[in-house]
């Protein structure tokens, strides 16, 4: 159930309605409540979506004792 509480706490963090968390992740909207709610478990790509408009890890999302560390997506680097 840790995810299904990350998720909604992430959420209301940012301000954001359900809806708005599916534009910022490009996940459908109708699921959001569900996966808070815990009636679903998101797929390992919906995961990864989430993680990213969050800005937070993975292991975050899904596993209690892991620290909250804020993550960002590097930019392309040219070689």
């Amino acid at each position: 159930m840790i995810l299904a509480e990350r998720i909604k706490q992430l959420r209301k963090e940012k301000g954001w309605s359900q809806d708005e968390l599916a534009q910022h992740s490009g996940v459908d909207g109708r699921q959001i409540s569900r996966y808070e709610n815990g009636r679903i478990t998101p797929s390992v790509d919906v995961i990864i979506k989430l993680a990213k408009a969050f800005g937070v890890s993975t292991d975050y999302l899904l596993l209690e004792q892991t620290p909250r560390n804020v993550v960002t997506t590097p930019e392309a680097v040219e070689l």
